[in-house]
């Protein structure tokens, strides 16, 4: 009897040591590969932040687009993250708070969408690789086990294309295409999931950008700036809590509206942007007395088609215009790192 229980033990040991190498295997080769990359690749930054930080900026993709650093600089670092959140922002920040000189510039850029986002929603599954589990919304063990240390379990039905590489199209990617510009469904999926998009470093021509621009403002208004005004107040109210954390830490904020096309521009009425996003960044400036840097309508960078990857994204000649512009108004304002 105890022979035959040691045996099922044993057996039973054997049996889950195979399981655990398959699916370690398995899981080895999926965070190396299309899917994984795709969804989670940028998170990698976050991986390895250095230390002793003297000016930062925090961000959705136009952030991420516009702030682009020396690489071999590691006194600056830019913590934006495609789709990302004003809740997730302050998030971050309060987590690397550390890794920040006293004295640091923290520019804190928002889009148009930013006021309109959900501040209810669970926490993507990205931030669980790299954000303690105090500043995860809705944290769950099941989200830490497939974020973070077994992925390929979230894979479900689809593990066998996100293995070999083979879905059709990155979602980056094809928010990219200008022909998909009018596909609504394809835009806002992008910004909610967070899949920063391709960059084109050649420009746009006028008719590009401004076809692209046409499908832009219409996923904004009718994903976010319609449904999100409920979200406005308190979005506003975690802008101020971060901008007052800044200067408590002994950090020099300021808030940053990045340049949009002309054309985008074009596709808002007054009122509308006024209400979702002009208001409530105002109120922030008016609550903290943070200086604000608004490029969104810069007659010179807004007007240059060579600058733009697509209708609200720099591509790197945009970036180092508009990095131009930045350093300026922080001497005016009388900034300096450290």
């Amino acid at each position: 009897m105890k022979n035959n229980c040691l045996k099922f033990i044993v057996k039973l040991a054997a049996l889950l040591l195979l399981v655990c190498i398959v699916v370690g295997t398995i899981n080895f080769a999926y965070v190396r590969g299309y899917y994984y990359r795709d969804v989670y690749g940028e998170i990698d930054k976050m991986k390895n932040v250095p230390y002793n930080i003297t000016m930062a900026n925090f961000g959705t993709s136009h952030g991420l687009s516009c702030f682009r650093y020396p690489e071999n600089d590691k006194s600056k670092f830019n913590f934006a993250l495609s789709g990302e959140d004003i809740y997730h922002d302050f998030a971050t920040l309060k987590q690397f708070t550390s890794h920040l000189e006293k004295g640091c510039i923290v520019a804190i850029p928002t889009s148009y969408f930013s006021f309109c986002m959900s501040t209810d929603e669970p926490s993507q599954k990205r931030y669980y690789i790299y954000l303690d589990r105090k500043y995860i919304r809705g944290f769950s063990f099941e989200s830490l086990i497939n974020a973070k240390y077994i992925p390929v379990l979230r894979s479900g039905e689809f593990i066998i294309k996100d293995l070999i590489k083979d879905q059709e199209r990155d979602i980056g990617a094809e928010m990219m295409d200008n022909s998909a510009a009018d596909k609504e469904s394809t835009e806002s999926l992008t910004e909610v999931t967070g899949n920063i998009p391709a960059q084109s470093e050649s420009g746009n021509s006028d008719a590009q950008l401004v076809a692209h621009a046409k499908g832009r403002a219409e996923s904004w208004r009718s994903g976010y700036m319609v449904a999100g005004k409920i979200y406005t107040e308190k979005n506003t109210q975690l802008l101020i809590e971060m901008v007052n954390y800044c200067y408590d830490m002994g950090f020099k904020p300021l808030l940053v509206t990045t340049p949009v096309y002309y054309a985008l521009n074009e596709r808002f009425a007054e009122n509308e942007i006024n209400e979702c996003y002009f208001e409530p960044i105002n109120r922030v400036v008016e609550a903290t007395g943070v200086p604000y840097l608004d490029l969104s309508h810069d007659s010179e960078l807004s007007a240059n088609p060579d600058y733009y990857s697509n209708s609200d994204h720099m591509n790197s000649a945009g970036a180092e215009a508009f990095f131009e512009r930045y350093t300026e108004f922080l001497s005016e304002i009388g900034y300096s790192a450290g």
